[in-house]
């Protein structure tokens, strides 16, 4: 009974996500995963329509965006709840989900299913969006976390 108590504080979508002190590297992953599992959930519609018999390659991505879009939506709910551990991760998250993201964009690629232009903006800007949010991701846990108030500091002679 003792996670039914940590789930009841987490919202979907927080009030505080508007707050004018709200991190804005949570913000960002936050809605970047909720439509990520969006995303996700597109493309498990898009292999679908692939004629059959699927090839190895199309098996393999329908069972990785499956089982992918849980962890995306709860990282979602994680980070706009801000929770510490989202940070972490999501870091995790992408490094996994990046490199099969871009073989992804290659496959359909070389299928020639990117004649389209607007194909073209959502799958190599979803690789983008994952390399621009993991690097932000790293480099907020990379930056020094200082609340020391300069003005106290001693005074060098």
């Amino acid at each position: 009974m003792a996670g039914v108590g940590i789930l009841s504080n987490l919202k979907l979508f927080p009030e505080r996500r508007f707050d004018a002190d709200f991190s804005l590297i949570f913000w960002l992953a936050g809605l970047w995963f909720y439509l990520k599992c969006f995303l996700y959930f597109c493309y498990l519609y898009m292999l679908g329509l692939d004629p059959t018999p699927y090839s190895t390659a199309v098996k393999f991505e329908i069972f990785y965006f499956a089982v992918a879009l849980i962890p995306a939506f709860l990282l979602g709910v994680a980070f706009w709840n801000e929770k510490a551990t989202a940070v972490v991760l999501g870091i995790v998250y992408l490094v996994i989900d990046t490199p099969i993201l871009g073989f992804h964009v290659l496959r359909m690629a070389d299928e020639g299913y990117l004649d389209s232009g607007l194909t073209q903006f959502f799958e190599i800007g979803s690789l983008a969006m994952n390399v621009i949010v993991l690097g932000w991701l790293i480099g907020s846990r990379s930056a020094p976390k200082s609340n020391i108030d300069t003005s106290k500091k001693p005074k060098r002679h």
